[in-house]
């Protein structure tokens, strides 16, 4: 049994310039953290030919047949997608069941999507034995969910998953950096007891609004001035964590949030100005919706002897808390085999960011891995 597991994040600035369109003539830069609620993939063996996907969120099962090419199509997209790219280096996984289910609905906002497929990836990576390390496994989730399912989404959700932490994620065209934020552990908890992440028990597509954005920074010179200050907004936020300086990080949240509502349209709504106001009227510095926006999960910044009040006014409308803490562990990968050592193969061990500060491209793992053509192979 091989058992994955693959945080989820929390994006406070700088969403939106890691979608290409922006960061291959700017360059990009997200402030994140991976959290504790999570996805969870497990693979066991299977009675048959063929690969089992089970999905727990979606309430459905269907087997993916062996000895032809993967199709990429409802139900279940996103897994026969990670099949189909095992499956065009000679890697399909016969014979085994994998599981999948989240800590969170799909399209909430937190990166669900992307930490599945990290997971996914992760899991059938150690099971046909191809070695990868956490930064690897961000890249060929992107490859997937960007190139084979054409999703216009960013690239910050899979590096945020795989490798865990608070961190600043750089963008551009050469490859992807990620810094951890080198706060004091009395700084950190200080951050954890300010945020309150809450669900608007309402979902969405973020393709749809994330779709709009991208054509618009490729035209909209409005959009592409906001993408700009969004982006130095996320420079100040880590410079105010660093400082330690809680307020003035709300401030910035809450400056972002106002930039970001007029990207696409979509992204707020009467409601979820309605939703921010009682949170900033009981006390809360800022916030934003997580994720591209439109529902999901909203995350704001409050002053501890404020919190009970803003909580109260945002269940009392309906919304209701999802407790979490910040996850540096990234994706992990449990094979009993291998504890057992029944089996005698490669498999990685994700170290968290603090261990992967070095640009993904010129990593010496990634270019084995391209060299025996198992990376950006056309379909």
């Amino acid at each position: 049994m091989i058992v994955v597991r693959s945080p989820l994040r929390i994006s406070f600035g700088g969403g939106g310039t890691d979608l290409p369109a922006y960061y291959e003539r700017f360059g990009g830069m997200v402030v994140s953290a991976a959290i504790t609620p999570a996805c969870h993939v497990t693979l066991t063996p299977y009675a048959g030919t063929g690969v089992m996907l089970q999905s727990r969120d979606f309430g459905m099962a269907v087997t993916v047949p062996s000895r032809r090419p993967v199709v990429i199509r409802e139900p279940l997209p996103l897994p026969r997608a990670v099949l189909s790219w095992f499956d065009e280096r000679g890697l399909f996984p016969d014979g085994v069941r994998i599981a999948m289910r989240a800590d969170v609905p799909p399209g909430s906002g937190l990166g669900s999507s992307s930490a599945m497929t990290v997971a996914l990836v992760s899991a059938i990576a150690s099971h046909v034995c191809l070695p990868l390390t956490p930064r690897m496994a961000a890249e060929i989730a992107c490859e997937i969910e960007i190139d084979l399912l054409d999703r216009p989404i960013g690239r910050q959700d899979q590096y945020a998953s795989a490798l865990g932490g608070l961190n600043t994620i750089t963008f551009s065209p050469d490859g992807v950096v990620v810094t951890p934020v080198a706060v004091p552990p009395s700084t950190r908890q200080a951050l954890q007891g300010h945020l309150l992440l809450v669900s608007t028990r309402r979902t969405r597509d973020s393709a749809t609004v994330l779709g709009a954005q991208r054509a618009a920074s490729g035209s909209d010179g409005e959009v592409t001035r906001r993408l700009h200050r969004i982006k130095e907004l996320a420079a100040a936020m880590a410079a105010a964590l660093l400082a330690g300086d809680l307020p003035e990080f709300g401030a910035l949240l809450h400056e972002g949030w106002q930039l970001k509502r007029g990207l696409a349209q979509g992204v707020s709504s009467t409601e979820i100005d309605r939703w921010y106001q009682i949170a900033r009227e009981r006390g809360a510095y800022g916030g934003k919706i997580a994720g591209a926006g439109g529902g999901g999960f909203f995350l704001f910044c409050v002053p501890p002897d404020r919190r009970q009040d803003v909580t109260m006014g945002l269940c009392g409308a309906g919304l209701a808390p999802l407790p979490f803490a910040f996850d540096d562990q990234g994706c992990t990968v449990h094979d009993d085999a291998l504890a057992a050592g029944g089996r005698s193969r490669s498999r990685f061990t994700t170290k968290g960011a603090a261990h992967e500060t070095a640009d993904f491209r010129s990593s010496r793992g990634i270019a084995a891995v391209h060299a025996a053509g198992l990376l950006g192979r056309s379909r």
